[in-house]
C-alpha cells in the first residue's frame, strides 16, 4: 500500500514539475493575433508622466515629446533603476558633506570652549536661580 501511494505521489509531483517548469505554450501569430502580441518585445507599456520624466532624465529620451505612445515594460524598469542609483549616488555624496559639515562645525564649537557638558551645567544654573528666586518671592510674600 505504501509502495503504491509513494509511487502516485511521485508521479504527481514529477508531472507537477514538468507543468511547473515548462515554458508557455507559443503560439503562431494568425490574423487574429496582433504581430505586437506575437513578439514579447515589442511595447506595450503606456508610461505615465512621472516615468515620462524618468526617461528624460536617465537620458532614454531627448524630450517627452519623443517618447512614443507605448514603451517596453523592460525600458521602463531599466531607466526606473539607472535612476534609483543615480539618486542613491546623490545622497551618498549629500550624506558626507552634511557629515564633514558637522565636524568642522563642532570643531569650531570645540575651539570656542563650547559643549553640551557646558550647557547642560549652564542650564542647571540658570534653572536652579531661577527656582531660588521663586522661593525667596513666595517666602517674602508669606511674610508680608
Amino acid at each position: 500500500m505504501n509502495k503504491i501511494l509513494s509511487l502516485r505521489l511521485r508521479s504527481c509531483l514529477s508531472s507537477v514539475r514538468r507543468n511547473y517548469c515548462a515554458p508557455p505554450p507559443s503560439t503562431p501569430s494568425s490574423g487574429s493575433q496582433s504581430a505586437a502580441a506575437a513578439n514579447p518585445m515589442t511595447p506595450r507599456y503606456k508610461p505615465t508622466e512621472f516615468q515620462k520624466f524618468i526617461l528624460v532624465w536617465t537620458k532614454k529620451f531627448k524630450t517627452k515629446e519623443e517618447i512614443p505612445t507605448y514603451v517596453s515594460g523592460e525600458l521602463i524598469d531599466k531607466s526606473r533603476s539607472q535612476a534609483r542609483i543615480k539618486i542613491a549616488n546623490v545622497l551618498m555624496l549629500l550624506t558626507a558633506l552634511a557629515s564633514f559639515g558637522a565636524i568642522l562645525v563642532g570643531k569650531s564649537a570645540a575651539k570656542r570652549g563650547e559643549s553640551v557638558h557646558q550647557y547642560n551645567l549652564d542650564w542647571h544654573k540658570k534653572y536652579e536661580e531661577e527656582f531660588n528666586a521663586k522661593e525667596a518671592a513666595a517666602a517674602a510674600k508669606a511674610n508680608k
